[in-house]
């Protein structure tokens, strides 16, 4: 073995390691996956999320958060550029985040995946977090007790879920959208009357 190879194995580990830092940045850490651990969405924490996509039918549907904190700012891409309801937004991260999975089937045969409809999914939602990503797809059968099949990413598991959760793939941009003056303060309560009189006497 040449005196070279050693150091050409540790550039090529120090060069993956590069890649694989730089693909999963934005993405959770090992302690905040299991904190997360019996969730539908173990690997997508609700403030790491930078974009979100829905796909269903033919809507399609982009998300954009930029800034933190008090910065925070929600604008909808797709499909048409204006400013989203932050709480409309707030509210649907949030049932994503906390969404269970009724049962899990770990090692479906590709039969069951056929049937389940993993083929022809009929919408997908993304979650994209700098440049981590992930893709939870909603097939096009139907379990017997309702609800329906979703997969994650290119897992092999299917998980059941419940209609509530069928529920969020089915979103209209117009539903995230700011309507009108949503979100200015109500100042209706600091308004005071003029007495009926005009100027009131001594």
């Amino acid at each position: 073995m040449s005196g070279r190879t050693p150091v050409i194995l540790l550039v090529v580990a120090a060069v993956l390691l590069a890649y694989v830092m730089a693909f999963e940045r934005g993405g959770p850490g090992r302690r905040e996956i299991e904190s997360r651990s019996g969730l539908l969405l173990e690997s997508v924490i609700r403030e790491r999320i930078t974009r979100v996509r829905i796909a269903s039918g033919d809507e399609r549907i982009a998300l954009l958060r930029t800034g933190e904190g008090f910065d925070e700012t929600w604008t909808l891409e797709e499909p048409k550029q204006a400013p989203a309801d932050p709480e409309v937004i707030e509210n649907y991260l949030r049932d994503w985040e906390f969404a269970i999975p009724v049962r899990t089937l770990q090692s479906p045969s590709p039969e069951d995946l056929l049937s389940f409809g993993m083929d022809r999914p009929k919408a997908e939602v993304s979650f994209e977090m700098g440049r981590a990503k992930v893709r939870i797809s909603l097939g096009a059968g139907t379990p017997v007790d309702g609800g329906g099949y979703v997969r994650i990413d290119d897992q092999q598991q299917i998980s059941v879920v419940s209609k509530d959760v069928v529920a969020l793939f089915d979103r209209r941009a117009d539903g995230f959208e700011l309507k009108g003056d949503a979100g200015a303060p109500d100042l209706s309560d600091l308004l005071i009357a003029e007495p009926d009189g005009g100027a009131a006497t001594p």
